[in-house]
């Protein structure tokens, strides 16, 4: 790192001490006072929520892991005891022939108060694709409810499996300050990637993931935990379930147009993960496992794996087990589906001085359970967030950088990416002097990652999400 760099760091560090006696810790991080006091926490996370009217809200797309189906999930706001229900989606080749349907269910769950209706469909796109999905297929579709009226016509286009074959200059020491239509430089399908996202802090993260999306900029978005904060909210009655209400229904405009993959935090276990596991559908079935908390997919020619920092993943876990299953598979399917995405929301390697129990007690124990499987099945990536911050390793193993570049690594790159816009503000400290550390973004402002696979490449932008510069890029590649 640069002098300048170290330099920042150091008064970071300086700043963060002198302020210390006005500060608490609170799950590994040091917060102020303030928010550690019951009665100001309801204060401080008190606002007025947007409420809608419409009769079919927060509609959101998943992936069925076999790349065959879309499954849609979306709110109705009428009471589930005033039903019947009979959901339905209508879908199609163009927005004027809506010629197949798919008859969904009406559920409800009652953590937070909940009492309304969710309900969800299965596409099956085979349908549209003449008995067989193509890559690239669009698809218009509207979803509601005869009794109680439908969405607008919306659509999506399905990506296939498989690697784009297609390689891109690499400009990774090119930094720039990028139109809506040029974040990179061709237009190779794009992964948006985001974690600890919440409505206020997070408005100018969500509001450019719209724009990129109606744009059809970016093709899948993943979530690696903490969305919504519902937990903050409700006060000693928990009456918070208007927040996921709220946060479906600005997300809409993203999350309509591509999949939504997401991992579970340690603030969706409120109401035992209730909210996160009926708003949330994902291809737990589909991938083998027995819990909605872990699950992979193959999408875009990755082997992405989403697993829960929140239950059990030591050696002897089931969870574990899974995972050592399903990654062993993914690495007998390379040729096909080159690269290997693990994401989940706590940490491994991380250097933050206001959450520094998280990196230096927390972290260490999760490297002791799974460190040694992602680096002996050749994982590239795992990113995490949990802090509200963004970093990056060199390939690393046992805190020990295996190189100095990123080509044909020889151990994972870790990637913290917490700056979406959590309610309380982004953390701009890290320890200087980290021999395994890549890059780190010092900032309060808050961002998001976009990535592009080909077959031998991944390349990164992590991006500003007010000003859309370019704040860090690097390309990860691999010989044929």
């Amino acid at each position: 790192m640069a002098s300048s760099g170290i330099i920042l760091h150091l008064l970071v560090i300086t700043m963060a001490t002198q302020v210390a006696s006005a500060f608490k810790y609170s799950d590994g991080c040091i917060v102020s006072v303030l928010s550690v006091n019951n009665n100001n926490i309801i204060a401080m996370y008190s606002r007025d929520f947007q409420a809608s009217s419409e009769p079919v809200q927060g509609v959101h797309l998943s992936l069925d892991g076999n790349n065959q189906a879309m499954r849609v999930t979306w709110f109705n706001p009428h009471p589930f005891h005033s039903g019947p229900f009979h959901p339905q989606c209508m879908f199609g080749p163009s927005q004027h022939v809506l010629k197949h349907t798919s008859t969904g269910t009406a559920y409800t769950y009652r953590g937070g108060n909940f009492n309304q209706t969710l309900n969800s469909a299965l596409l099956d796109l085979t349908q549209v694709g003449g008995g067989g999905v193509v890559s690239n297929t669009t698809v218009f579709y509207k979803c509601g409810d005869q009794n109680y009226g439908w969405s607008d016509v919306k659509q999506f286009t399905l990506l296939g499996r498989n690697a784009k074959k297609k390689e891109v200059a690499d400009d990774t020491d090119t930094f720039c300050k990028p139109s809506l239509t040029g974040f990179f430089k061709d237009e190779t399908p794009t992964v948006a990637a985001v974690a600890d996202l919440s409505i206020d802090h997070g408005k100018h993260t969500i509001a450019a993931l719209s724009n990129l999306a109606q744009a059809g900029k970016i093709q899948l978005l993943i979530h690696a935990g903490d969305i919504t904060y519902a937990d903050r909210y409700g006060g000693d009655s928990h009456n918070n379930s208007y927040v996921w209400v709220d946060y479906m229904n600005r997300m809409e405009p993203v999350v309509s147009r591509v999949p939504y993959m997401t991992a579970p935090g340690n603030h969706e276990s409120e109401f035992h993960f209730a909210a996160y596991a009926n708003w949330l559908n994902m291809p737990s079935t589909e991938s083998y496992s027995n819990s909605t908390f872990w699950f992979s997919f193959d999408y875009m020619g990755v082997h992405f794996v989403s697993f829960s920092t929140e239950h059990e993943f030591m050696q002897n876990s089931t969870q574990f087990h899974w995972m050592e299953s399903d990654l062993k598979a993914a690495n007998r399917n390379r040729r096909a589906v080159p690269w290997v995405f693990v994401f989940g929301h706590r940490p491994l390697y991380c250097t933050s001085v206001i959450c520094r129990e998280r990196c230096k007690v927390e972290a260490p124990v999760f490297r002791s359970y799974l460190e040694d499987l992602l680096y002996e099945q050749k994982v590239d990536v795992y990113m995490s967030g949990h802090n509200h911050q963004y970093e990056r390793s060199l390939p690393v193993y046992r805190q020990r950088a295996v190189q100095e570049d990123y080509k044909n690594p020889k151990a994972p790159v870790y990637i913290v990416n917490g700056g979406a816009g959590n309610p309380d503000f982004n953390d701009p400290t890290f320890e200087p002097r980290i021999p395994w550390r890549g890059s780190d973004e010092p900032t309060f402002d808050t961002g998001y990652l976009l990535f592009q696979p080909t077959s031998t490449q991944l390349r990164f932008q992590y991006m500003a999400s007010r000003s859309n510069e370019v704040l860090d890029r690097f390309t990860i590649t691999k010989s044929p």
